[in-house]
């Protein structure tokens, strides 16, 4: 049970949590950038992690690939509904 849970993607994404944290609570003013790198780190690794999806698909004739994009795209609707409801108007 432990070996699935302390992989090291959930080791990655928990020390990025504990380094948001300690930036926001010491170093307000470098959220906005460190969030910024992180996107730019992220996109590169998620379009590398879908070609091997699809190879893999397609050499086993799987729908991993698929639904995948699925649950991106679910993923996706999810932020805009919750971007719009908490949106407020700055002047």
């Amino acid at each position: 049970m432990i070996k699935k849970v302390l992989t090291p993607a959930t080791i990655a994404i928990f020390f990025w949590g504990i380094i948001l944290l300690i930036l926001n609570a010491k170093y307000y003013e470098y959220v906005r950038y460190y969030l910024y790198l992180s996107i730019i780190i992220v996109f590169p690794i998620m379009i590398v992690n879908m070609i091997k999806q699809r190879k893999n698909d397609k050499i086993n004739g799987t729908k991993e690939f698929y639904q995948a994009i699925n649950r991106m795209m679910i993923f996706a609707v999810i932020l805009v509904i919750m971007f719009a409801i908490t949106k407020q108007h700055h002047v």
